[in-house]
């Protein structure tokens, strides 16, 4: 009896002297084969206020992960220290945890040359073809990526005195704060589109677009956009007329793209082999609500314009070719205007309407 109380003391003296160190000192330190990287991230460029951040460690010989460390957005100048063992990396960071920005999706995780930002798809488009790839708009992802990043014995060593506050070696505490400091940037472009339409009075509120043409998702090795195409479906409203005539005027909106296919994002050419089209949809004012569509090839019509933030805003301003035709309205004769908004959630779409 005497026996098992002394054995079952002393197990209990190493459970509360391992519970002391915790306290003391980070989980991370645990490991004295690692060294203790400090990371420390500035969102002003990009103009968010990530909620998490997620860091990406990659061999550089073989492009595989190594380390996945998450940690949660802070104002200090070092957020974190995550373990590392030697070796040289390409080092990826970009805002929140995989999988928790709106809209966007992070495949191929597991190696840095199929790492992906894609748009989520989208179950809830109007269907206008068989092999249109529907997807949401991406909401904000902005990255950084740092090539070289040697982590070496002697930084292992020293990133433990370094921690501790006892390190002075000015030249090795620069090396270890490579990471610290790091100005991410968009990835995500803002897509301004203004169309012209004449015969606006005879459409109901609001038209169907689907933007075709566009990239599915972005590289992060490569720092572009695949050229794997998407559609983007979106209602255009915002109904500005000409004149008091109430006939003729412009219809906008805003939306969040990765943009062109297999362009990087401060490119300025647009893409010529595979052109980005408009495919609108109107539903006219009359009794029979006939639909009128009409696609417009506007890639030389798109102006790019460079933003601090990293992205670039699409400015788009298309005359439709054809104008709507004229309709008696429905009812008492109301113009087009003063017609009910069209929910198109609940208006059956016929499959390629022309």
């Amino acid at each position: 009896m005497k026996s098992s109380c002394i054995k079952y003391n002393t197990m209990a003296f190493s459970v509360l002297l391992m519970l002391f160190s915790c306290e003391r000192r980070p989980l991370e330190e645990m490991c004295e084969d690692n060294a203790l990287i400090p990371i420390g991230t500035v969102w002003t460029l990009a103009d968010i206020e990530p909620q998490n951040i997620t860091a990406l460690f990659y061999n550089q010989d073989n492009g595989k992960l190594v380390l996945e460390h998450r940690f949660e957005n802070t104002p200090n100048r070092i957020q974190t220290y995550a373990s590392v063992p030697a070796g040289k990396y390409t080092v990826v960071i970009f805002n929140e945890l995989r999988g928790q920005i709106e809209g966007v999706g992070i495949r191929g995780h597991e190696n840095l040359s199929t790492l992906e930002a894609y748009a989520a798809p989208d179950p809830n488009f109007k269907n206008r073809s068989d092999d249109n790839a529907y997807v949401y708009d991406p909401d904000i992802l902005a990255s950084v990526v740092v090539h070289d990043f040697d982590v070496t014995d002697e930084m292992i060593s020293y990133s433990h005195l370094y921690y501790d506050g006892k390190a002075v070696n000015q030249s090795m505490k620069e090396s270890l704060e490579t990471l610290v400091g790091l100005e991410p940037l968009r990835k995500v472009h803002r897509f301004n589109i203004v169309v012209h339409v004449k015969g606006l009075n005879n459409a109901r509120m609001p038209a169907l677009v689907d933007l075709l043409g566009i990239a599915e998702s972005y590289n992060f090795r490569d720092d572009k956009n695949t050229r794997t195409p998407a559609v983007q479906q979106f209602t255009m409203n915002n109904r500005t007329y000409d004149d008091d005539l109430k006939k003729d005027g412009t219809i906008s909106e805003t939306i969040y793209t990765w943009g062109f296919l297999g362009e990087k994002p401060d490119e300025a050419n647009v893409q010529r082999d595979s052109p980005v089209k408009m495919d609108f949809l109107f539903m006219l004012v009359d009794a029979e609500r006939t639909l009128v569509r009409q696609i417009v090839d506007v890639t030389s019509s798109i102006q790019l314009q460079s933003e601090p933030h990293g992205a670039t805003t699409l400015n788009l301003y298309v005359e439709l070719p054809e104008p709507l035709p004229e309709v008696v309205p429905e009812g008492s004769g109301n113009s087009g205007f003063e017609t009910e908004v069209i929910d198109w959630d609940v208006i059956e779409v016929p499959l390629n309407a022309k």
